[in-house]
């Protein structure tokens, strides 16, 4: 971009509207061809934020009608690309830098008027810069959906295998062999599927490729597969090395084997939807509802119509409190459904007019309205929300209310991703239900002293590396009492970032960013260096301590882990079984492989594995049989039964018997009170953890012997 050559769409912040308007004309006699827009009000500004969008704000430190701060959360809050330059009085630095903390992207003294029109150019190419950076992301996701959606419908069967095991097969892959659904062949070993007289040939040739690398085109191998009836059947397969979710993988393709989808839905008429979802945490109850696919690809085209239209829209996640508990303890598990879709067709009645909806997760909705203000969206959201509090469901001669909650996140042309707005929506939901008196909460970007608005993502990933160099996270310890009189002392580690002024954020406020980024592994190190610091301190004099250390997704995929983990030991002078590291189930059951591997090499070098929010999956236990865990912390759900009168205690302790046959050590977390704690002793569990024992803190200073 010319910044010199550029149409400037700029907004006016000065009490002194004769000096905004000299500031124009300064820009005119430059040469700028210019669209100025002088705002006087808070109103007014919203208003011409939504209206349109500004390529730049050039506002005066001392205006008092709207105060700069103000203007920037509304830039902010609106998702809007709004680079903003104050002009000052005051000559010296203090102002540059006062100004710079607040989060405008330049400071200059008043009257300057030739380094006022380089800044300007300045940041008018840099906007554009990221402009073209938004586009090219959206591209390549939309490529990487496109992709996928192609794998998914292709009438040729593909298959993904990586140390063995499937990593993804398409339902032609699935049909080819009689099974039902390709879930029932993901995270499958291979050899299952493979006729025992071809097995070693095809290990060895498998083997040959992985290790060597010497497949450059794409060679046809035939062997001979077990279909689901177990009867045998020769085929000849295209295998090629490829890359598939980030990892190096075999590829294996049968041409023309299975009819697309595209076809299938030719075949069934105009009314044919795309197909659902398979996924164990999206799914779609009712006819009436988008599926989660569907819902994607409306987010997509609103988007679009964002950019196209400079227009705002909303995404919105409605959350039924306690819809589980309420309805398993009442009901059986069964109903839930039921009245998920009850909810969903009461649901789809308040929604605004053109909205689109789904059902998202075990216990909540989206709601996709594609030209929403933020003025509008919390109002709306409210509304929508006191109407379901009011509304009462009929099951079995059952009457059912509950409690809702909803988040919003808007999108607009700064919005590069569809998960971003629904990322919002979730964290903003979780706001709602940790207040005590908001039925809705709008997300609004959290704003350091040093953040600047609409922080591009380098920007953001060297403020969290910031904070690693500078030693500004800070780690609590919550202990874990055995009741079985262990002599070790257990405790988790949590982790916290600070911002300048020493206040904590919360971890869904970094941790997302800083996953994007690459920068999560760096914080887990960071975790496990400063672990091993303050325990071998404190096992001087408590040397039976071990901490439980959570591991992200990033950590689970690193191959160099465990070498380096071996380093860090060593240098603490810690055996290796002192730190307990811990991975949450979902991760263990997206990512089986690496998962399996990881645990494998860690128990090599005497470490320990533990699986957190266990027993949310059908069949939890399936994960045991590839990840060698010791240790098993059941998901907080269990605790809040277990304290429920009305609920069957039997589900938790068939899960717990299961669990202690196979020798695991169980976790019961979220103790909040004593009433629980003889069900506790009774069912066996080895250990609990909770607010009842104490809040994570910054020292480890439970009193164990005294409980």
């Amino acid at each position: 971009m010319n910044a010199n050559n550029s149409h400037i769409r700029l907004l006016t912040l000065n009490d002194k509207k004769d000096e905004a308007s000299r500031l124009t004309s300064m820009l005119v006699n430059a040469g700028k061809s210019l669209d100025a827009q002088h705002v006087e009000s808070e109103q007014a500004l919203v208003k011409v934020l939504q209206e349109h969008n500004w390529d730049l704000m050039i506002g005066h430190t001392g205006t008092s009608n709207l105060p700069i701060d103000t203007a920037l959360k509304h830039i902010r809050q609106l998702n809007k690309d709004v680079p903003v330059i104050l002009l000052t009085d005051k000559a010296g630095s203090q102002p540059i830098v006062e100004g710079l903390k607040r989060g405008v992207a330049d400071v200059l003294v008043v009257d300057e008027d030739q380094h006022l029109l380089q800044a300007i150019n300045r940041e008018l190419n840099n906007r554009e810069y990221r402009s073209q950076s938004r586009y090219a992301q959206r591209k390549l996701k939309e490529i990487e959906r496109r992709n996928q959606q192609l794998l998914d419908s292709s009438k040729d069967a593909i298959a993904f295998v990586e140390d063995g095991m499937f990593l993804y097969v398409n339902e032609s892959f699935a049909e080819m062999l009689g099974y039902e659904s390709k879930d029932d062949l993901e995270c499958m070993p291979m050899m299952d599927v493979i006729d025992p007289s071809d097995q070693s040939m095809l290990r060895d040739y498998l083997k040959d490729i992985t290790q060597k690398g010497n497949v450059l085109d794409t060679q046809v191998i035939a062997f001979k597969v077990l279909d689901a009836q177990n009867h045998s059947k020769a085929i000849n397969v295209d295998i090629s090395l490829t890359n598939y979710d980030e990892e190096t993988c075999i590829q294996l393709l049968v041409p023309g084997v299975g009819i697309s989808q595209a076809v299938q839905a030719a075949s069934q008429g105009a009314e044919t939807t795309a197909p659902e979802s398979t996924s164990p945490i999206v799914q779609t109850t009712s006819s009436h509802l988008l599926n989660h696919d569907q819902f994607i690809e409306k987010l997509h085209k609103a988007l679009d119509v964002a950019i196209d239209n400079e227009s705002t829209g909303s995404v919105m996640y409605v959350s039924v409190d306690d819809l589980a508990e309420k309805v398993i303890s009442r009901l059986g598990l069964i109903a839930v459904e039921r009245t998920l879709k009850h909810i969903g067709n009461h649901l789809k009645t308040l929604i605004p007019q053109g909205a689109v909806l789904c059902q998202f997760g075990s216990h909540g909705f989206l709601v996709l309205t594609a030209d929403m203000s933020a003025t509008d969206a919390l109002p709306t959201a409210e509304a929508l929300c006191a109407h379901l509090r009011d509304y009462y469901i009929d099951i079995d001669g059952s009457s059912l209310q509950f409690k809702y909650y909803v988040g919003i996140g808007l999108f607009s042309e700064t919005t590069t991703s569809p998960d971003k707005p629904i990322e919002h929506a979730m964290q903003a939901n979780q706001l709602a239900l940790s207040s005590e008196d908001k039925l809705a909460v709008l997300f609004e970007p959290q704003q350091d002293e040093n953040d600047a608005p609409e922080r591009s993502d380098k920007d953001m990933a060297r403020l969290i590396q910031k904070s690693l160099d500078n030693g500004r996270f800070k780690l609590l310890f919550q202990p874990i009492l055995s009741l079985k009189g262990a002599p070790d002392e257990h405790y988790e580690v949590f982790v916290r970032m600070l911002d300048s002024k020493g206040k904590e954020i919360a971890p869904l406020a970094f941790l997302d960013i800083s996953d994007d980024m690459g920068l999560t592994a760096k914080i887990d190190r960071w975790v496990i260096i400063e672990s091993l610091k303050k325990l071998t301190k404190h096992r001087a004099a408590n040397p039976n301590t071990r901490l439980i250390i959570n591991l992200s997704i990033p950590s689970l995929k690193d191959p160099s882990l465990t070498d380096w983990l071996t380093l860090a030991f060593k240098a603490a002078k810690l055996p290796t079984n002192s730190l307990i590291f811990q991975i949450n189930e979902e991760h263990v059951n997206n990512h089986i492989n690496q998962a399996k591997t990881l645990a494998v090499k860690l128990a090599g070098i005497g470490a320990v594995v533990s699986i957190s929010r266990f027993g949310c999956v059908d069949n939890p236990l399936n994960a045991l049989q590839h990840v060698p865990a010791s240790y098993i912390k059941l998901d907080g759900q269990y605790t809040k039964q277990l304290q429920d009168p009305e609920a069957d205690p039997e589900v938790l302790d068939k899960l717990l018997t299961e669990l202690h046959t196979i020798e695991k050590i169980t976790i019961i977390p979220m103790v909040e009170n004593a009433g629980a704690l003889a069900k506790l002793w009774q069912s066996g569990v080895h250990y609990i953890q909770g607010y009842y024992l104490q809040a994570p803190s910054e020292n480890m200073d439970y009193e164990f012997e005294g409980q």
